[in-house]
């Protein structure tokens, strides 16, 4: 064949079909690379690709009609984490006790983080934080109010701490809790430590262990300990609470957080029997 002889049809048809293939090789190589390619890596790059699909009604056309179109849209990992970050952070607080500093001024002494379990004020922090005085607690858009003790448990290190519905000033306060995840955790899974006295930090890694027995309510990381603070909600790239540091969680090991399995269990009401005639 003589390409100097095609016409332009021709010419056009022929580079269609070289771009055909071109992309059919690539995919070919890419999905070998891919099977060879070490777990975490074959994982992220599986999590990265997410399919939507959206409805259309092509103009003229009655409105019953719908025409699905599907579309791929690339999602990096760190746009994930971002969204999760600014999705979780209306439901954490900063929690504070009255102080003293060198010169006797009245000054905010910072406890740990705390995150809002429930619409009513519930938060859930570490109990090593809280003083035996007053508690405060402030949000990420600066409102604060004051929280005491519900109760605690010396077994997972957890606290809850019952938060007014009005600001120190007396405003009315509404609260935004967090969502739990109610799935287990998994070897690999990728997840955000919260910590920051006064703004937001972050540290990111992934679930390294899921240790059984005694420790088996714990979930441990890879996440910096410099990333960690008391109280710390640790949670997935979807927003989602995975775990919170305790005093409990950190004597297993210093980036082990209480899974979000135990947290379930803790603060699910257990009904009493009722007696039989």
């Amino acid at each position: 064949m003589d390409l100097e002889h095609l016409n332009k049809s021709q010419l056009i048809l022929l580079t269609v079909l070289v771009s055909f293939v071109t992309s059919i090789a690539g995919t070919i190589i890419g999905v070998a690379m891919l099977e060879e390619a070490p777990p975490v890596i074959a994982q992220t790059v599986n999590r990265v690709v997410e399919r939507t699909v959206e409805r259309v009604v092509p103009s003229g056309q009655p409105a019953a009609v719908n025409t699905v179109t599907e579309k791929t849209v690339i999602v990096k990992e760190s746009d994930a984490i971002a969204q999760a970050v600014t999705a979780a952070n209306a439901s954490i607080v900063r929690l504070y006790t009255g102080g003293k500093d060198a010169e006797g001024k009245d000054i905010d002494v910072f406890l740990g983080l705390g995150i809002v379990f429930k619409d009513d004020g519930t938060i859930l922090t570490d109990s090593a934080t809280l003083p035996a005085g007053s508690i405060f607690v402030a949000r990420a858009d600066g409102q604060r109010a004051t929280a005491t003790r519900a109760q605690s448990d010396e077994a997972t290190g957890l606290a809850l701490l019952q938060a007014a519905t009005t600001t120190v000033d007396g405003q009315p306060l509404s609260w935004s809790p967090v969502k739990v995840a109610h799935s287990d955790s998994a070897l690999g899974k990728s997840v955000v430590a919260i910590s920051g006295k006064i703004s937001t930090r972050i540290g990111d890694g992934i679930v390294t262990a899921l240790p059984e027995g005694d420790s088996k309510l714990f979930v441990e990381t890879n996440i910096p300990t410099g990333a960690i603070a008391f109280g710390s909600p640790l949670i997935n790239s979807d927003g989602e609470l995975e775990g919170i540091s305790t005093s409990v969680s950190r004597a297993q090991a210093e980036n082990s957080f209480l899974a979000s399995a135990a947290i379930i269990v803790y603060t699910t009401p257990v009904e009493a029997p009722t007696e039989t005639q």
